[in-house]
């Protein structure tokens, strides 16, 4: 990266304070890795010498991306960036994608950094049955992590979203077929849900890893375009532009999750007002995502749910930092 390219980098992440790292030689697996955050998530990290794996739904935006990433890309040769089928919202697509993961690491470790997430205007199911939040945002991107684990190099870094704070996570109804849903209530239960997941992961992670969570803030990205109405898709982006940050901005505080000395387990988000806006520090989580033993019992739930150990996992650790 010449010295005028890391000057951009850091001016576009509100990073002016921080030296931009050298990840040459290092892999990183990113999902969402097409479009939003995501895509500016690989970007910086092609910029920054990592080779990437990115498991895309859409194969086609995709292939777009990727021809980007190698252009820009500090890392040699045209395997510096590799595509891999991936819909979270199938358990067999992901089971899949795990293996062509695994496959092309081989003797390889990587870090995994999940960005892919869904919201929808209606209750929705996914292909396995799942209520449809919960199933892109917290139980397909466990599926995929768990099944990496052991190829993980440093870090698993978990984009979650402080909308967990209103969340409720009821394993009695945890689809939302007995309870009216709601959008904000199907989201934040979700994004708890994942959180939960985040902290049992962090007292079973290998040896010399960590996972950190992330909340990007209000980015300005498709998520937003969820009403289904063209129009009023146009309105909310357009309302939401004078206030919401960038995508690179939103990106900043997942790349600092992954590159920065933080204590394992740690919640990043935005320092301003609410977390909405800001640069990337520590934050506080919620006192359900903070509460172990309730934890454990949505995460043993996660597993049976796609279809791994039913009793769920072992080796809990001590509690994050």
């Amino acid at each position: 990266m010449t010295a005028a390219a890391a000057e951009h980098a850091r001016e576009a992440l509100g990073w002016e304070h921080l030296g931009v790292p050298d990840l040459r030689g290092r892999t990183v697996v990113v999902t969402g890795g097409s479009d939003g955050i995501g895509r500016e998530v690989a970007l910086h990290l092609a910029r920054w010498g990592a080779r990437l794996v990115l498991p895309v739904r859409d194969r086609v935006k995709g292939e777009r991306v990727r021809a980007r990433l190698l252009r820009e890309s500090a890392a040699p040769g045209s395997d510096a960036v590799t595509l891999v089928d991936l819909d979270l919202a199938d358990l067999t697509s992901v089971r899949r994608a795990a293996e062509e993961v695994a496959g092309l690491l081989g003797e390889e470790r990587a870090d995994l950094v999940n960005v892919a997430g869904a919201v929808s205007r209606r209750r929705r199911e996914s292909v396995d049955g799942h209520e449809l939040l919960l199933a892109v945002n917290a139980l397909g991107p466990m599926l995929l992590v768990e099944s990496l684990l052991p190829l993980v190099h440093q870090r698993v870094v978990l984009v979650t979203s402080h909308a967990h704070t209103s969340g409720r996570v009821d394993l009695e109804d945890p689809h939302l077929r007995r309870t009216r849903w709601t959008l904000p209530r199907a989201y934040s239960r979700a994004k708890l849900v994942a959180m939960q997941w985040g902290l049992d992961l962090g007292g079973r992670m290998p040896p010399g890893t960590q996972v950190q969570l992330v909340h990007p803030g209000w980015v300005l990205t498709n998520l937003q375009n969820a009403t289904g109405d063209p129009r009023l898709d146009r309105l909310v982006t357009a309302a939401s532009r004078p206030f919401a940050m960038s995508a690179p901005q939103g990106a900043a505080a997942v790349l600092f999750a992954l590159t920065q000395p933080l204590p394992p387990g740690s919640y990043i988000g935005p320092d301003g007002w609410q977390h909405l806006r800001g640069r990337p520090t520590l934050i506080a989580r919620s006192e359900r995502a903070a509460d172990r033993d309730a934890a454990a019992r949505t995460v043993a739930w996660m597993w049976r749910e796609v279809g791994l150990d039913g009793d769920g996992p072992r080796n809990r650790g001590p509690a994050p930092v």
